[in-house]
């Protein structure tokens, strides 16, 4: 996870200004670290302290924090898009029944395709998401099954 220094001097660095919306993500995301947020709690974070931030302007600065690799989108089934803020390479862990994400680091060295079923597709990058129950889920309903809730 970048610091909202580090995120401030990134930005600078490609020459953009630091308005007072993206320095307000910067702190919040740096608040937020391994929470994996979407911009809609972003977003309602970010309105408690500067009320006139969009929704609109939040996923831009998350677009341009990608655009810097400050963030990784990701699109894990859990309803909205979420932001990942640990640059490292990783794997992440969702909760089937609360939508939890959590990181993971693992020792999986990459999956080959056989030739005959990549089909020409040149694979840029690899990442693996463990489905499950979270602990806390676990806990709240000790007498329900592990198993997840079926998706729709």
């Amino acid at each position: 996870m970048l610091t909202a220094a580090e995120l401030r001097e990134r930005f600078q660095a490609r020459g953009l200004r630091i308005t007072p919306q993206r320095d307000l993500l910067f702190r919040l995301l740096e608040e937020l670290e391994g929470t994996h947020p979407t911009a809609e709690t972003l977003h309602l974070r970010a309105a408690r302290v500067m009320p006139s931030i969009s929704l609109r302007t939040v996923y831009a600065i998350l677009e341009e924090l990608a655009e810097v690799g400050a963030v990784r989108p990701l699109e894990l089934g859990t309803g909205s898009k979420r932001f990942c803020t640990t640059v490292t390479r990783h794997h992440h862990l969702v909760c089937d029944r609360c939508g939890k994400v959590l990181d993971v680091f693992v020792n999986v060295g990459p999956v080959e395709i056989p030739p005959e079923q990549a089909r020409g597709f040149c694979v840029t990058e690899q990442s693996l998401v463990f489905r499950g129950v979270c602990a806390d889920c676990q806990r709240m309903a000790p007498s329900a099954s592990a198993e997840p809730a079926a998706r729709p």
